[in-house]
């Protein structure tokens, strides 16, 4: 067994070595934009006015006082009058997410008014980094203290996520923070977007500096989100190997730092591919966490987008592999336009427009609900439509025979195949809610509109890549 076990760690010692250089980073700095001949002349056609109706919807009602992303809550039905806002814990992440639409956008059409909403959310993300008070530091969320989202005082002071400003700039405002690694995912991704494709160099200054506070406390905390106390955030606070990965050489695109760049270069020895694999380690997303396959993929869009002008050849395939192997699984053609678009631009897609991924991507975008994105109820799925999915079942039993409810989520039965779009539950992103789920879900509450940065991310990233034409 002994001499098993030594062939086994030698084997793996050849495999993650070489020995020539492997750490090689082209040099600073590259260019990783997409052609910009896109033709714009035609009219719109279904998709496009859709994500037009999505792009107005979300100007008017979900970016409020300093642009945060939110869910919007109405007191009638007709949606004339706000008299609430949710899911801002979240507004980080889809903020981001929403920068990065409206700079793919921009490139695709060259409309102002995309540039406009660009830059003003990198302001908004500006401020979610600095209102803090805490070098580095990103809030969940940052508004004044006279907004509907606002609890009042005592409610805040009794929450140890809400803070108070009292003086200096921000003085006035409230923040939320408990920051997790969630939320500085779609910060990272909505900021990287922007830098390479607003050509504004004040608002590419600002998102230099920006990301190079926020990598450098990273480093300095041994890669844990330090919030204000000085200690690590008490959700989510450690960054994963190839999210880690991802910042570096956002930061390196931006800068050239000397520091992020050795960072980065240790990060590629092949001795280290082994920690690069754990952390991508996915099977429990789909049962328990599902929201992380979203992490997942928003991580590895620009860490693939810049590795292909950075990284030496074997590296940059061999992470292509890892993305196909480890995070691209159980999601791949599973109805979610989101991920499909990232595998076909950074995954390895033949390009081939008669195949299974062009078409759901297309399907998925074509069933999407049309602006406003109401709450909706969706029943338990007819027995007669989906095969139960074994592997869930066990799961199931076994979490119910340890009785772990406690510790984890109980694990639902699930269906083998993911459903439709339409058949899928209501979500704030409907790109990170599991498409499996076999029982009802939802409510018909026309006063609760989702945001729709899940159609907007998606449909401007299959622009940006030129899947669709402007009059599909």
């Amino acid at each position: 067994m002994r001499k098993v076990l030594l062939t086994a760690a030698i084997g793996l010692i050849i495999f993650f070595s070489g020995c020539k250089d492997d750490t090689y980073v082209a040099t600073w700095p590259q260019n990783a934009v997409v052609a910009r001949d896109y033709d714009e002349s035609q009219p719109a056609g279904l998709l496009r006015d859709k994500a037009a109706q999505y792009d107005a919807w979300h100007l008017q009602w979900h970016q409020p006082y300093y642009g945060g992303t939110v869910e919007t809550h109405f007191a009638d039905d007709a949606r004339t009058v706000m008299n609430g806002v949710g899911g801002y814990g979240d507004s980080c992440i889809w903020t981001g997410t929403y920068l990065g639409s409206q700079a793919m956008r921009y490139h695709v059409t060259g409309d102002p008014v995309a540039k406009e909403n660009a830059i003003r959310m990198v302001g908004t993300l500006d401020g979610y980094l600095h209102v803090t008070g805490k070098e580095g530091f990103i809030a969940r969320y940052h508004a004044p203290q006279d907004s509907l989202g606002y609890r009042g005082d005592a409610a805040c002071d009794a929450s140890d996520s809400c803070h108070r400003v009292v003086t200096g700039t921000y003085a006035g405002d409230f923040w939320e923070g408990n920051t997790s690694r969630d939320q500085y995912t779609g910060w990272f991704f909505g900021m990287a977007l922007a830098y390479d494709l607003i050509d504004d160099e004040a608002v590419k200054t600002i998102i230099r500096a920006d990301v190079n506070e926020v990598v450098t406390a990273l480093m300095d905390n041994n890669w844990n989100i330090t919030a204000q106390d000085n200690k690590p955030s008490k959700t989510a606070p450690q960054v994963i190997a190839t999210m880690k990965m991802n910042f570096l050489l956002i930061g390196y695109h931006m800068s050239g730092d000397a520091r992020m760049l050795k960072q980065l270069k240790a990060m590629l020895l092949n001795a280290n591919r082994a920690s690069l694999l754990v952390s991508d380690i996915n099977y429990f997303n789909r049962y328990l966490e599902y929201y992380g396959n979203n992490l997942g993929h928003t991580n590895w869009y620009n860490l693939l987008r810049l590795g292909k002008v950075y990284f030496g050849e074997d590296d940059y395939n061999w992470l292509v592999s890892e993305f196909n192997k480890s995070v691209h699984t159980f999601t791949r053609l599973s109805h979610n336009a989101w991920f499909n678009g990232i595998y076909m631009s950074q995954g390895g897609w033949g390009n081939d427009t008669s195949d299974a991924y062009y078409a759901q991507l297309v399907e998925d975008l074509t069933a999407f609900r049309d602006a406003p994105n109401g709450e909706y109820y969706v029943p338990a799925r007819d027995t007669s439509i989906y095969t139960i999915d074994p592997q869930s079942v066990k799961l199931h039993n076994l979490f119910e025979a340890l009785n772990v409810d406690s510790i984890w989520k109980p694990i639902n039965i699930q269906a083998l195949q993911a459903f439709p779009v339409l058949l899928q539950c209501p979500s704030d992103f409907l790109w990170q809610r599991n498409p499996f789920v076999i029982t009802a879900c939802g409510s018909n509450n026309p006063k609760h509109v989702n945001p729709g940065v899940d159609y907007l991310a998606a449909y401007w990233l299959a622009s940006y890549h030129k899947f669709l034409n402007k009059d599909m």
